[in-house]
């Protein structure tokens, strides 16, 4: 299931005003799409391609939407320069399990063709932090009226045009500072205030095995 879908379902259960998504692919003319299962549709993004129709319904709501377009997802792919950011000795674990997680991605890229498209992650962790947060990041933004191709040829369903007349204005993320980016990642990640406290596998079983009532009394008498 798509983003696009989990989200027009949403549509249909609660009242939302503002939505940021993370995919879709504008600007032709410079950049291709990625939808490498079907390479005669050229321009599409993956999640717009899965399912356009929930896409469609997202994109002629109500909502205020601001895009983050692939081009902008591919300028924050370097799995080398978030690596370097991430590797210190005062790690949290979750700049640890962070690290383990892209080196491990990086390295079935490297060694994997079917994992050549992995490196997109690092634009879907770029949603996470700008919502985080994101006055130093330098962002710019424009408005396009932007229309999803829903139905017709494989070859073109999925794919994003401006539209004067009946697309939508859509705010659309044009820059990112990079090496900001990566930066604030790497902070928030290594911050030990921020950070879980993880207790021992002895204690969560403990928690595990122990019924609910009685967690509840232990509770009341310490």
């Amino acid at each position: 299931m798509s983003k696009s879908d989990n989200l027009s379902s949403l549509l249909m259960k609660y009242v939302l005003q503002e939505v940021y998504i993370v995919g879709g692919n504008i600007d032709y003319d410079i950049n291709k799409g990625n939808v490498f299962t079907v390479p005669s549709n050229e321009h599409a993004e993956f999640n717009m391609f899965l399912d356009p129709l929930a896409a469609k319904t997202v994109f002629e709501s109500k909502l205020n939407i601001t895009l983050i377009p692939l081009q902008l997802q591919k300028r924050v792919g370097s799995f080398s320069a978030i690596l370097n950011k991430l590797w210190t000795k005062n790690g949290t674990p979750e700049s640890v399990f962070s690290r383990r997680l892209l080196s491990r991605q990086r390295k079935l890229q490297l060694r994997h063709s079917s994992y050549h498209h992995v490196d997109t992650f690092l634009g879907e962790i770029l949603g996470v932090v700008i919502l985080g947060g994101h006055s130093h990041l330098n962002l710019t933004y424009n408005f396009k009226p932007l229309k999803i191709v829903a139905d017709g040829d494989i070859s073109n369903v999925g794919q994003i045009i401006i539209n004067e007349e009946q697309g939508k204005l859509v705010k659309v993320m044009g820059s990112v500072k990079v090496a900001a980016y990566y930066d604030h990642f790497a902070e928030v990640l290594r911050d030990q205030n921020q950070s879980a406290v993880i207790g021992s596998f002895h204690e969560q079983e403990k928690i595990w095995n122990t019924p609910p009532i009685r967690t509840y009394i232990n509770q009341l008498i310490n």
